[in-house]
């Protein structure tokens, strides 16, 4: 990649600090290289200002590999485990934990314990510091206010399942992005309940559309569907442009402290064996950095800051009750709750 005419941007102490932390990290003992590569399922136009900072602020070059909308997520971690025994990237920049989980779990991502980062919550990271969770952003329920009353939205996911929505759900592919995450998540706070919820679903014969979680947005903006389960971030971006669209944070367990509202993170972490593992540092601590937080919850993704201080200051980010869920467990049931859905939600799948 070419050299650019960098400007000296705001966060220089920052960086050398940085720099100061990394020389003495175990995930990276030298100076940071002329590029880092990030592999970034994250929206381009949401993640490249972020990026671009970076760049402009550390001199480095920041060359960033994305994914389709329909397999973003899934083709940048089947290139991952693809790339392992001569990997290209530095860091991998996820919109979603489970996956990142699983490839930490086959020796794709390599240790990165900072001291820095010695209180980032344990609920937000991986015991063996290979991965952190940052900037979560709610899953929801959408529909369209101009076709369906907020008083009639379901106020919890199971109530979803009431034939009152028969012919009238859509979701993403749970194969690729936060849909299938989301699932395993449900089958292991329900492992009793969860087949349940797939038959009624099933019952009322819910769609699952080819496209992520934009592509249910847009039924619902189009009449074609009456609720869809998504992500808060597509339905903000369609609100932006004027759409007709509006969201719920569902319950998962109704009436329970810790019971409410999935947040799905952000995750960042050092490949093994990346070519710029001092650099990736660099940009593994930007990214969880508090100015960070604060431009992906001043964007059109609407992320929820972590930080409280920065959390202060979106008020209207706030989630009122966050799911309590254990990431790492939920990522070992991901495999089999997509299964399943799969089997009983998919075009031409009996019904019960």
């Amino acid at each position: 990649m070419p050299r650019k005419n960098l400007r000296r941007g705001p966060g220089t102490e920052l960086y050398a600090a940085l720099l100061a932390a990394c020389c003495l990290a175990s995930c990276g003992d030298t100076p940071p290289r002329e590029q880092v590569v990030v592999y970034v399922s994250v929206d381009e136009h949401v993640a490249k200002p972020i990026l671009q900072e970076f760049e402009d602020r550390t001199g480095i070059d920041v060359l960033m590999v994305g994914d389709t909308e329909a397999k973003k997520t899934t083709g940048l971690v089947e290139r991952l485990r693809a790339e392992r025994d001569h990997p290209v990237a530095d860091v991998f920049w996820s919109s979603e934990a489970m996956q990142t989980i699983d490839l930490a779990e086959d020796g794709v991502l390599a240790r990165c314990e900072q001291p820095e980062l010695v209180d980032w919550p344990e609920s937000w990271r991986d015991s063996n510091w290979r991965w952190f969770g940052f900037s979560p952003r709610p899953r929801v329920i959408a529909y369209n206010p101009d076709r369906t009353p907020a008083g009639d939205v379901p106020a919890t996911w199971e109530a979803a399942t009431d034939p009152r929505w028969k012919h009238r759900i859509v979701l993403a592919d749970p194969r690729f992005g936060t849909t299938g995450g989301h699932l395993g998540v449900m089958a292991t706070l329900w492992p009793e309940r969860y087949g349940e919820f797939l038959r009624g679903l099933q019952f009322n014969e819910a769609r699952m559309l080819p496209g992520g979680n934009a592509a249910v947005v847009d039924a619902i903006v189009h009449g074609e569907a009456g609720i869809g389960f998504t992500d808060a971030d597509d339905v903000r971006a369609a609100q932006r442009r004027g759409l007709p669209v509006a969201m719920v944070y569902p319950w998962h367990e109704p009436g329970v402290a810790g019971g409410g509202t999935f947040m799905m993170p952000n995750t960042v972490a050092i490949v093994s064996g990346g070519p710029n593992p001092a650099a990736g540092t660099l940009l593994l601590m930007a990214l969880l950095s508090d100015e960070t937080a604060r431009a992906l919850a001043a964007s059109v993704s609407g992320n929820v800051p972590l930080q409280p201080g920065v959390a202060s200051e979106f008020p209207e980010l706030r989630v009122e009750e966050p799911l309590e869920i254990d990431l790492t467990e939920a990522a070992a049931g991901r495999a089999s709750a997509i299964e399943r859905a799969m089997s009983m939600l998919r075009p031409g799948s009996a019904s019960p």
